[in-house]
């Protein structure tokens, strides 16, 4: 009866060693493509990173153009408003002028 046990015990071994032989040959198959897929993963990562510094530049650039924008629009204004007090002031002096030209 305890040769029974003991062909259980090889044949269960055996089993074994040809279970961790065949986890070695996946895992030697698959190591360089996790290596690869690793390196990509930093490539993407520092693609992403360069991508996030552009849009805070661009957001930065953004920010005084939009102040930008403000100053000249009141500059505008206020050049407008001296337009339209020449352009009076014309009206009272040559009355003719721009009713002819209108």
């Amino acid at each position: 009866m305890a040769w029974v046990f003991i062909c259980i015990a090889v044949g269960a071994a055996g089993f074994l060693v040809f279970i961790v032989i065949d986890y070695l040959k996946v895992s030697a198959g698959l190591k360089p493509k996790a290596d690869l897929a690793k390196s990509e993963i930093r490539d993407c990562e520092t693609k992403i990173q360069s991508e996030q510094n552009a849009t805070k530049d661009t957001k930065d650039q953004v920010g005084s153009l939009q102040k930008e924008i403000e100053e000249l629009e009141k500059e505008l204004g206020e050049l407008q408003k001296k337009v339209d007090e020449y352009r009076e002031r014309e009206k009272r002096r040559k009355p003719t002028k721009f009713k002819l030209e209108e």
